[in-house]
Order: C-alpha cells, then structure tokens, then sequence
C-alpha cells in the first residue's frame, strides 16, 4: 500500500477524505509542477531544476524525496526521476487541471509561457473523433525540443527530439507556439511572415493547430 503523510503531520490535514489525503502528498507548492514536468519524461535534478529555477535546490530536494517516499516519483539507476505506474495516475487530473487553468494565462507574464505545457495541456482535451485520421510525429524547436506524436486518436507529448526518422520539425519561438495553439494565427500566416519554419512533410499539421485552436476556444473563450 502507498504511504501516505502521517496524519501528525503538521502539513497533514488530518481528515480520512480522498482528496485531503491526495493534497497531504500533492498540496505543498512546487509539487505539482514537479509531477508535471515528469509527465513529458525522465528528468534528472539538474534538468528539474532549470525548469523550475525558482523553486531552489533545497526545497526541490524536499519535494522529490515526499514524492518518492509517497511512491509517485523513484529514482533510475542513471539518476533520473521518473513518476511510478502509481504516479502516473496523476496524468488525467494534472492535464485537467491544466486545461481549467488555459483561461487564467492572460493574468501572468506571457513571457514566462513555455510551449510543451501548452501542448501538454491541450494532449488532454484531443479526443479521438477530434485526431481521427491524424498520424504525425511533430520535432518542436522553441529553444528545448519536445515531441508531438499523433496517432490511433491519441496525442503524446514527450521531451527531447523524435525517435521517428519522418518526423517533420518545426522551428518558432514559444510565443510564436502558443499563437498557433491558441488559434491566434495560422500555420499559413506564421510561415508568411517567418514565425514559424518548418522542415520535412506532414500535411496534417495545418489540421492539428487548427483542431488546437478550436479546443483552447471551448476551454478559454476569453483567450
């Protein structure tokens, strides 16, 4: 069984209520955004803490050890952390979570937009009828790399560049991302006015931002 913080904790709520019992794991700030950068993949310290620099060594440190002693997070014998069979079970919930929060980004500094939540986030709200026919995998260059894979009515996203030798790669800066996946422009417009290079074939690319766009409108009207 996973263990969970003692009920004497002070951090513990201290009610035998399923979601208490969840935020005396997840509740504390930083933690989740850990969870949510291991759904893209392994993450060794050093590249967990360039993602989330303002969260300290320190209390990084503190964040994965709960974690690990909750059974989310283990640790790989090259020394990267990974989420447990258990903590993927955190997938559907961080992703909705995410896609309530799509509205809210107009409160932030854009500035500090990264593109994979953004894919992340809208991989959630792709239904299969949504995909159908789509199969493409998708190299992004926004500074990192991560990977779009589409395929069987599913959208992954993953750290790190293709493992498909067709994959098409797409070269923008993240705002110019973001633009696209909130159907603020087109693929055709950002390409016209060089946003957004693109290298390789994948013809259902203009089809899967603009199925992007429609998603985001339906979860952020206000965007």
């Amino acid at each position: 069984m996973t263990t969970l913080v003692p009920m004497e904790s002070p951090r513990a709520y201290g009610q035998a209520c399923p979601l208490a019992c969840a935020l005396d794991v997840l509740g504390e700030r930083w933690t989740l955004l850990v969870v949510r950068e291991l759904l893209l993949g392994p993450k060794r310290f050093k590249d967990l803490g360039d993602r989330l620099p303002a969260a300290g060594p320190n209390r990084l440190t503190t964040r994965l050890r709960r974690l690990q002693g909750a059974g989310v997070v283990s640790k790989t014998e090259a020394g990267a952390y990974v989420l447990t069979a258990y903590g993927e079970g955190l997938r559907e919930p961080v992703i909705g979570l995410s896609l309530w929060g799509l509205g809210l980004m107009s409160n932030v500094d854009p500035a500090t937009a990264r593109a994979d939540m953004v894919a992340l986030a809208m991989s959630g709200a792709l239904t299969p009828a949504r995909l159908e026919g789509l199969d493409l995998s998708v190299e992004v260059h926004v500074g990192d790399v991560f990977t779009m894979t589409v395929g069987g009515g599913v959208m992954n996203v993953r750290s790190g560049p293709s493992e498909s030798p067709s994959a098409l790669r797409l070269r923008c800066s993240p705002s110019a991302f973001i633009d696209l996946s909130l159907g603020s422009t087109t693929l055709a417009g950002a390409r016209r006015s060089g946003e957004v290079r693109t290298e390789g074939k994948a013809p259902g690319l203009p089809r899967l931002f603009a199925v992007f766009g429609a998603t985001a409108r339906e979860y952020a009207p206000n965007l």
